[in-house]
């Protein structure tokens, strides 16, 4: 499927972490997201004992039945969606294609599954000014702007009178 792009803007807060957990959690209530097929498997229904007995003794001999008791354990371990949290559990292989997928919150620096501010150079050369309008920031951002690797974010604050108004978070996440 590949990766996929984000952008989401919310009034500003002072306390970022908090601005992102509570826009994941609207992201989620609303459904907008990435939820993989959800195919009835009645083998999950199994114990462990009634799914051994089902497989081929005969395609053991290189450990594949083992390899797919594995994976029929992994499958089975996978919670149920209620929130966000549980949804990035339940489909760790494609992630949400949203902003969901920061599990990791807010960091000082990029990372794996985090949104990170732009430095103040970043934020210079960006936008020529370390306190951007609104407007300046959703154009940048809908130009490709803030994009770093996959599976990470990064968030603007913009400005209005000189004073915080915005939280603008941008990245792609996804398989």
């Amino acid at each position: 499927m590949g990766a996929s792009e984000w952008r989401y803007v919310v009034a500003y807060q002072a306390d970022v972490g908090a601005a992102l957990q509570q826009l994941r959690q609207e992201v989620y209530d609303r459904g907008e997201y990435y939820r993989e097929p959800v195919e009835r498997d009645s083998d999950l229904d199994l114990t462990e004992e009634e799914f051994r007995a089902r497989l081929d003794p005969r395609d053991d001999d290189d450990g594949f039945s083992e390899a797919i008791i594995e994976d029929w354990r992994e499958r089975k371990r996978r919670p149920v969606p209620v929130d966000p949290d549980t949804l990035v559990a339940a489909q760790p292989h494609s992630g949400t294609h949203s902003i969901i997928d920061m599990i990791n919150g807010r960091s000082d620096s990029p990372g794996f599954a985090t949104v990170a501010p732009l430095t103040g150079e970043e934020l210079i050369r960006a936008f020529g000014s370390t306190t951007p309008p609104s407007a300046q920031v959703q154009e940048w951002m809908r130009a490709g702007g803030g994009l770093r690797e996959r599976w990470s974010g990064t968030y603007v604050i913009s400005y209005r009178d000189g004073q915080p108004d915005h939280i603008h978070f941008s990245g792609y996440s996804g398989d």
